[in-house]
């Protein structure tokens, strides 16, 4: 599906509106972790399902699905592994970009169809239609406010610059701002500004999305990059 194009700067507002609204029609303060799930239904009023998209569908590779002339969200199966709570509610966020920024351009002959659907491969994820709702789900889960403030508070009030690749001070406590410890960065700001729903991989990249970290070297800073990347990060 082609999209129209849109900056980053208006995604960002886009989310920002939603979280407005569902402050407003729930009469409390957002803070996060932003209830993802509690949006979905009680502010867009949508229904939320799992489906095993290989065994279901013989579809390999699907994350979620937005079924727009059903008002249907859905996440894969293997996303409720509670290893996963990061990535599943990632999905539930990218699902609610597709309803705020995509459902309208669903022609007529697509959503007329029953199983009819937006759907999120891994394969596509370059695509401008999955960008445009990944970012959507980063700035949702994310809030540029929360994030800048958490990051002041936890790391400092200056970006970081990553230099190295791996440590130039052998010690595990030391905390030094290179591409190996990105996931220390990340947890500190994860815990501190209460962005407990969502992985610490996210938080990487949306600091580094927002300036907060500046990569000076080749490495990629994210999964495969530090010895101590785990299956709960």
């Amino acid at each position: 599906m082609k999209v129209p194009w849109l900056p980053k700067s208006g995604i960002q507002l886009i989310a920002e509106d939603v979280i407005a609204g569902y402050e407003s029609k729930m009469g409390c303060v957002v803070k996060p972790p932003i209830p993802v799930e509690d949006i979905i239904e009680r502010y867009f009023d949508l229904k939320i399902g799992f489906v095993d998209f290989e065994k279901n569908y013989g579809m390999q590779g699907i994350l979620g699905a937005t079924y727009v002339q059903k008002g249907l969200i859905c996440a894969n199966t293997q996303l409720l592994d509670g290893r996963n709570e990061g990535r599943l509610v990632f999905t539930f966020a990218h699902e609610v970009g597709h309803w705020v920024l995509h459902r309208k351009l669903v022609n007529d002959t697509y959503s007329r169809a029953k199983r009819a659907a937006i759907l999120c491969r891994k394969k596509d994820a370059k695509k401008p239609i999955e960008w445009q709702a990944d970012y959507f789900a980063a700035c949702l889960l994310l809030p540029e406010k929360w994030v800048r403030s958490a990051f002041e508070n936890s790391i400092g009030c200056q970006p970081l610059k990553f230099y190295n690749e791996k440590r130039t001070i052998d010690n595990c406590l030391y905390i030094e701002p290179c591409v190996s410890n990105w996931p220390f960065i990340a947890h500190a700001v994860q815990k501190t500004g209460g962005f407990l729903n969502v992985s610490k991989q996210a938080v990487i990249i949306r600091l580094q999305d927002l300036g907060l970290i500046i990569n000076e070297t080749n490495a990629k800073v994210g999964w495969g990059s530090s010895q101590y990347v785990s299956n709960n990060l």
